[in-house]
């Protein structure tokens, strides 16, 4: 028998008010966040701001439009960019501006998008930790697949200079990273999807952010350079045929015009 049972009457009424007392808590404190999300998505000033290409401004506008936050897409020339430099956080963008408070590095950008603006606590899972891990796993294995890319393309940010980092070293690099490295990377995301029972890379119930930075990763840059695995393949057309990411891509289209 539960040890409960064999408490008094009084003893059990108390154990059930407290029970009773802590969901409501906790009702009132999802509610709380809830509405809080709500408030912030219509109310908050937020810019983004970021190069006129995808890069690592893809995902974060994916997110912003997935979750229908509007938002002032700045996209920076060179000189604009120059002209700022001195004064963002880490000299580099993207950078979103919320209220006049600024968030820098992609994946902390999304995950504040996630908390802060998805009243239902899917895009970044941050109640369920071996989701959020799990999220957060996908995302640095992302950055981890495409730092060798990194690397040969902005030799010098990582400390290379020209002298060391020759043309025939970055030949060599790049297709290391092409023929080794890449497909060791697509087979471990492949795997994830296999054994995901939701379709989701991170196994979430609903899309995240690591399905919208992997997926724009693999559809604007890896996929420029190498074939993609048709289960990654079809898996990326499934992020982008959301309805909202979906609507955003076709708005940016249009507003592009027609391709010369």
């Amino acid at each position: 028998r539960p040890h409960w049972l064999h408490l008094g009457m009084q003893q059990q009424a108390a154990l059930v008010a407290a029970a009773a007392a802590i969901t409501a808590v906790t009702a009132y404190a999802l509610t709380a966040r809830r509405i809080a999300c709500l408030r912030r998505r219509r109310c908050a000033s937020i810019t983004l701001k970021y190069f006129d290409i995808p890069g690592l401004g893809e995902p974060i506008r994916l997110a912003l439009a997935y979750l229908s936050v509007k938002f002032t897409d700045q996209r920076l020339s060179r000189e604009q960019f120059v002209a700022i430099k001195p004064d963002l956080k880490f000299g580099q963008v993207p950078c979103l501006d919320v209220d006049g408070e600024e968030v820098f590095q992609s994946a902390a950008i999304l995950r504040y998008v996630g908390r802060a603006f998805d009243p239902s606590g899917t895009l970044y899972p941050s109640d369920n930790l071996i989701l959020a891990a799990a999220v957060d796993g996908i995302m640095d294995q992302t950055a981890d697949m495409m730092i060798g890319r990194k690397v040969y393309k902005y030799k010098q940010r990582f400390g290379f200079p020209d002298s060391v980092f020759t043309p025939q070293l970055t030949e060599t690099v790049e297709t290391t990273w092409r023929e080794e490295t890449l497909p060791r990377h697509l087979g471990f995301f492949a795997k994830c999807l296999a054994a995901s029972p939701s379709g989701w890379i991170a196994s979430t119930p609903g899309p995240s952010v690591a399905d919208l930075l992997l997926a724009a990763v693999l559809k604007t840059d890896v996929s420029q350079v190498a074939p993609l695995p048709n289960v990654l393949a079809d898996w990326v057309e499934r992020v982008y045929a959301l309805p909202a990411v979906k609507a955003w891509k076709d708005a940016e289209a249009a507003a592009r015009g027609p391709a010369s």
